[in-house]
C-alpha cells in the first residue's frame, strides 16, 4: 500500500511504527514474564491471587526495563517492512526528504520515552519491589531494621522503622564535634510529621570538658516534642536502604538528601539515570540507524540490515544495563559510566541530525 501525498504519509509512518512496537512489547514481555514465572514456581509460598500479582508486577517489570529494546526493534521492523514493500523509494518519489519521512519515526520514539517516564512518577515504578516481596513471602513485612547512618555531625541508629505507621522504634543519635563524642540522644519512639520525626519524650546525655578538652562528666536533660532527623521521609529511608526502584520524585529526595549529608549517592543516581537518561539511546539509534539504512532492496541484503541494527541495539542495551548494576554497587561512578556515554551517544545523534537538518 502507497500513501498518498499529504500529512497522511506521516499518520502512516506512525501507525505502523506503533503497532509494530506494541506487538513487539507485548510479546517479548509476556514471554520473559512467563519464563521468569515458570523459574520460580518451585520458590512460592503464597496463594493464587498473589501469584497472579507477581506475574502482574513482573511484566509492568519487563515492560519499563524492555521498551527502549523494542523502540528500536520496531523502527526496524518498519523500516525493513517499508523497503521490502518499496514505500520509502515511493515517499521519496512524492518529494519527501528523508528528514520528513524520520520525523514521524522520531515523535514516536520521543512519545514512547515520554510516557515512561511519565510514568516513572507514579507506583508503577514499583513493579520490581513488589514482585521480589511475593516471591521472598515478605509482602506484609514492612518493617526495617538496626539501621545505621550519618546525619549533619551526628551519627544515628535506629532499631526499627514502620514506614506504614511512620513510627521511629529504639533511637540513639550519637553527637559528635571536633571528631569528640558530645552527646547522646535516646528515643524510645518517634512519630514522623510534616518534615520531621517528633519525640514526645527523649532522653539526652551532654558530656562537659575541661580546659584540655578531656570529659569529666556529664549532665542529663529530659527533653519532650523533640523534632529529629529533618527530611528522612519514611518511604525514602526504606527505599535507600531496601528498595531496588524508586519513583521519581522519591529518588530526586533521596539524591538530595544524601547530598546534604555528604554520603555516597551511587546506588540512586544510577536508579535515577537508568530511568531519564538510559531509555535515551532508542530515539538516538533511531536517527543513526535512519541515515545508514538505504531506502531500496536492490543490491541490498535485509538480512544483513537485521543483524546489524539489532545487534547495535542490543548491544548499547547491554551496555547501559552493565553500568546501572556496577553503578548500583558501587564499582562506577553513574556519571561517568551511565550519564557520559548516554550524552556522547546523544551528542552524536543531534549532530546528525542537525547536519541532515531534520
Amino acid at each position: 500500500m502507497i500513501p498518498v501525498p499529504g500529512r497522511r504519509y506521516a499518520r502512516y509512518i506512525v501507525r505502523h511504527y506503533l503497532r509494530h512496537f506494541l506487538i513487539l512489547l507485548f510479546g517479548l514481555s509476556v514471554a520473559v514474564t512467563f519464563i521468569d514465572y515458570l523459574q520460580n514456581l518451585h520458590r512460592f509460598q503464597v496463594g493464587a491471587n498473589l501469584r497472579l500479582l507477581y506475574a502482574v508486577s513482573m511484566w509492568e517489570y519487563f515492560v519499563q526495563l524492555l521498551f527502549p529494546l523494542v523502540s528500536v526493534f520496531a523502527f526496524v521492523w518498519t523500516m525493513v517492512r517499508f523497503i521490502r514493500d518499496n514505500t520509502l523509494v515511493s515517499l521519496f518519489s512524492f518529494g519527501y526528504a528523508p528528514q520528513e519521512v524520520l520525523r514521524p519515526f522520531l515523535f514516536v520514539a520521543v512519545g514512547i520515552y515520554l510516557l515512561f517516564a511519565a510514568l516513572a512518577f507514579t507506583p508503577f515504578a514499583y513493579a520490581h519491589n513488589r514482585s521480589s516481596a511475593i516471591l521472598h513471602n515478605t509482602l506484609s513485612q514492612q518493617k526495617v531494621r538496626d539501621l545505621f547512618f550519618k546525619h549533619d555531625r551526628s551519627f544515628v541508629y535506629i532499631r526499627e522503622l514502620d514506614p506504614v505507621r511512620r513510627v521511629l522504634h529504639g533511637v540513639i543519635r550519637f553527637g559528635f564535634r571536633g571528631g569528640k563524642l558530645v552527646s547522646i540522644l535516646q528515643v524510645s519512639r518517634a512519630r514522623y510529621s510534616r518534615d520531621g520525626w517528633t519525640a514526645p519524650r527523649a532522653e539526652e546525655r551532654v558530656l562537659r570538658f575541661d580546659s584540655r578538652g578531656e570529659a569529666v562528666g556529664f549532665t542529663d536533660h529530659n527533653r519532650s516534642h523533640l523534632t529529629i532527623l529533618r527530611g528522612y521521609r519514611p518511604r525514602v529511608v526504606k527505599l535507600i536502604y531496601k528498595g531496588r526502584s524508586l519513583r521519581i520524585p522519591d529518588a530526586l529526595a533521596a539524591w538530595k538528601l544524601l547530598a546534604a549529608q555528604h554520603l555516597d549517592s551511587s546506588k540512586i543516581r544510577a536508579t535515577l539515570y537508568n530511568t531519564l537518561v538510559m531509555p535515551l539511546f532508542a530515539p538516538a539509534l533511531v536517527i543513526l540507524l535512519f541515515f545508514r539504512i538505504p531506502p531500496h532492496r536492490r543490491y541490498l541484503r535485509l538480512e544483513m540490515i537485521w543483524l546489524v541494527s539489532l545487534a547495535s541495539a542490543l548491544l548499547v542495551w547491554a551496555f547501559f544495563f552493565a553500568m546501572y548494576r556496577l553503578g548500583r554497587n558501587g564499582v562506577i561512578d553513574p556519571n561517568w559510566g551511565m550519564l557520559l556515554p548516554a550524552g556522547l551517544l546523544c551528542a552524536w545523534a543531534l549532530r546528525e541530525a542537525l547536519r541532515r537538518r531534520v
